[in-house]
């Protein structure tokens, strides 16, 4: 054996004396903030967002209201309800402007009993010819909504 595998060798077994030494410490979980990954509304928004993209991708347009959207899905829907409050989504086919924000919401709850707020869907075109971008978003009880076309 000569000089540098002796070397190598030692270096190697420090290594492995450090980590027991150390042990296998892993990080303290940090608090998560609740939020739509924590939400049973929120989750069973994005997977409708899934359905409406899936559609408007195929049409070019959006539904003109839900049962449209239904009869259109080869995979069933979730229940088009929140599961908090147990009412029926509002669709908008138009989209409601909300202020200070860039697109429109077309589905959100009926009712602002996620903390006074309400979970939607906002979507967007960010460019004629583009796909249509849709995200979940929690929006405040008193936000400024009007009707519009996109």
């Amino acid at each position: 054996m000569n000089r540098n595998s002796s070397l190598l060798g030692l270096v190697c077994c420090a290594a492995v004396l450090a980590t027991i030494a150390l042990g296998c410490q892993t990080a303290a979980p940090v608090g998560r903030k609740p939020g739509a990954e924590m939400d049973p509304c929120a989750e069973r928004l994005h997977e409708i967002c899934g359905h409406l993209l899936l559609y408007y991708s195929t049409n070019g347009v959006l539904p003109d209201d839900l049962a449209g959207l239904k009869a259109a899905t080869a995979t069933p829907l979730p229940p088009l309800v929140c599961p908090t409050s147990g009412k029926p989504y509002v669709f908008s086919h138009e989209g409601l402007s909300v202020q200070g924000r860039w697109g429109r919401l077309v589905l959100y709850d009926a009712t602002p009993c996620h903390s006074g707020k309400r979970w939607a869907i906002l979507a967007e075109v960010l460019a004629d010819n583009q796909p249509l971008s849709a995200r979940v978003i929690l929006v405040p009880e008193t936000p400024v909504f009007s009707a519009g076309k996109k």
